[in-house]
């Protein structure tokens, strides 16, 4: 059986123990804060630029942060008074829900698509975090990638972009199953989280290749789990940006030497049709 993670990089004994890390809450380091501010930052710029105000969060496999960067992005974005709403799509583990104490057995995503209840309805007002409202997983279906298909989702979104400035919809990793493809078609594109030193390269090649094949317009990554203060002793570089291009080769910004990039695990810059995106290092630890 393929195996897409990289097990001589991999310590998954302390992953069931790891909680959630808001950026509002207090003793939050200043770098994790800040990588979220940045990264609220080049999301404004896409969406002042270009029609990005609809986009899905995934990872090449579990255990990424991926649902954590859904939610502090969205707090982040909350703080500089933008309204967004942030969608559980992975109806078959939703997790959002304990992160937001938003309650259980809540109405949801699949209650919506299935005509049970009216989108209003199941919307939920996250106590103590203004701007944010909250569409919970729902009750879990039988036949989850085929429910996000229906014409539904795209009225529901449709629906969501004009009440909202952002609509984040978290879905599962694309290498388990393929609803962040499906649902990346209908959205303006697909924000791609990488775990540093988790999966491996090709497993993540892979799992871009799949959202790209469907058609899916990768906006950038977020890397984390990111070591900054072992990076620091190593590089004497403080800033928290890498680049990550079309060619799926990752590499230290300009000004950062090969033997600094190679004890970092990075390899070189390369350039594609004259373009890079830039993403942003977090230390997740959720």
């Amino acid at each position: 059986m393929w195996n897409p993670f990289n097990r001589n990089t991999i310590s998954n004994s302390s992953a069931s123990k790891r909680s959630l890390q808001l950026i509002t809450q207090k003793g939050m380091p200043f770098a994790y804060v800040e990588a979220y501010k940045a990264l609220r930052t080049n999301l404004n710029f896409l969406s002042g630029s270009g029609d990005v105000h609809a986009f899905v969060v995934t990872s090449t496999v579990p255990e990424e942060a991926k649902s954590n960067v859904s939610v502090n992005l969205a707090l982040a974005l909350t703080e500089s008074g933008k309204k967004v709403v942030l969608v559980d799509c992975d109806l078959r583990k939703p997790v959002l829900h304990r992160y937001l104490k938003a309650g259980h057995n809540l109405k949801g995503v699949s209650n919506v698509l299935s005509r049970q209840v009216a989108l209003s309805d199941a919307l939920v007002e996250p106590k103590d975090i203004p701007n944010l409202t909250f569409l919970p997983a729902g009750t879990t279906p039988p036949n989850p990638s085929e429910l996000l298909s229906q014409p539904q989702m795209q009225e529901m979104v449709n629906t969501l972009r004009g009440s909202y400035d952002f609509v984040i919809l978290d879905a599962p990793p694309i290498s388990m199953v393929t609803d962040a493809a499906v649902i990346g078609r209908i959205v303006d594109g697909a924000l791609f989280v990488v775990r540093s030193k988790y999966a491996s390269t090709d497993a993540v090649k892979t799992a871009l290749e799949k959202l790209q094949d469907a058609g899916v317009k990768v906006l950038g990554a977020v890397l984390t789990r990111y070591d900054a203060k072992k990076s620091l002793k190593r590089s004497d570089y403080g800033y928290g940006y890498y680049y990550y291009n079309s060619n799926y080769s990752y590499g230290p910004p300009d000004g950062i030497s090969e033997s600094a990039a190679k004890k970092n695990g990075l390899t070189s810059k390369k350039q594609h049709n004259g373009k890079e995106k830039h993403s942003v290092h977090t230390e997740d630890e959720a």
